[in-house]
């Protein structure tokens, strides 16, 4: 369970052993019992130290995103566990093949993720897109030949052409070539949703001895945690997509409006909350993405297999 907060003039507090919101007049107290975290999606919120402490004690995190659904920052227990064994090896794997081979996993998680994202739409609206679909099947089918990082994200880039363009037959969206220079409410509502997960597999990885800088897919940036991204492809259709793209986005001042992120995030909980099958267990998917956080883990010390999460 989690308490998100998404309001100006909120108080979080603790009262009696319990987590105190007040807004308005008006005061709610919910029990620590199976809360897992307490996110604040905005400004305007003040949290007392007697609510820290009382988080804390718990294992409870606390969770402040920015405007843009990026991960602002948190705050959790000051021990954490440590295996300097993992990171050594997550270092050494960016040399040899294992990393060649988790980085194919992402994309071909993300790829088959898209494949059957488009499958269910054509087959739901009866637009005739089939080949659209199965030029994506195809592209994935490439991810075996490749050699390099640079093929790989080849094969990804043909693929995400393919289905952008297939999924504005569908949505209002201008593709996502111009997602950077003044996009579409649509493009902007991914954009807030994908900053979201970020913050969500950040903190998967985060409970894991990985280092979140080191990846297998995408370039390492000092200011963008590689792995962080590499993990969260095979969760963009599954939760951002199937959550955004069900909404109907309302910019304000070149912003999108309070309500929409609120619609926003109302729905990609749903989605983390749903509970689906993969690997032989029926999880809400946010458990899914902290299982393969830990799978990374322990594949690169020889202990798993690794599979990317693909929801049929």
């Amino acid at each position: 369970m989690k308490i998100v907060v998404n309001g100006y003039g909120v108080f979080l507090g603790a009262k009696n052993g319990m987590v105190c919101i007040r807004n308005e007049g008006k005061e709610k107290t919910i029990a620590l019992g199976n809360l897992s975290q307490v996110v604040v999606a905005s400004g305007g919120v003040v949290v007392s130290s007697s609510l820290l402490r009382l988080l804390s004690e718990n294992n409870v995190d606390l969770i402040v995103l920015n405007s843009n659904g990026s991960l602002a920052g948190t705050f959790h227990p000051v021990y954490r566990k440590a295996n300097v064994l993992v990171r050594k090896e997550q270092y050494r794997a960016q040399k040899d093949e294992r990393g060649l081979f988790l980085a194919k996993c992402f994309v071909r998680g993300k790829i088959m993720n898209q494949y059957y994202f488009l499958r269910s739409l054509v087959r739901s609206k009866g637009k005739k897109c089939k080949e659209s679909y199965y030029e994506i099947r195809r592209r994935c089918e490439e991810l075996d030949s490749c050699r390099s990082q640079k093929e790989i994200i080849g094969v990804e880039a043909k693929a995400a052409e393919v289905y952008w363009k297939t999924i504005s037959e569908f949505y209002d969206i201008d593709g996502r070539r111009k997602r950077y220079n003044n996009p579409d409410p649509m493009n902007m509502a991914l954009n807030y949703g994908y900053s979201v997960l970020m913050s969500v597999v950040s903190l998967a990885v985060d409970s894991t001895n990985l280092d979140p800088f080191a990846g297998f897919l995408h370039v390492e940036n000092p200011r963008r945690p590689a792995l962080v991204v590499d993990l969260m492809e095979e969760f963009r259709q599954p939760v951002v997509d199937k959550a955004v793209l069900r909404v109907t986005p309302e910019v304000k001042d070149g912003l999108l409006t309070r309500d929409t992120r609120r619609e926003i995030l109302d729905n990609l909980f749903k989605r983390l909350d749903k509970r689906v099958t993969f690997n032989g267990r029926k999880l809400p998917i946010e458990y899914h993405i902290h299982l393969q956080a830990r799978r990374i883990e322990r594949f690169l010390l020889g202990k798993e297999n690794y599979t990317p999460f693909v929801q049929r």
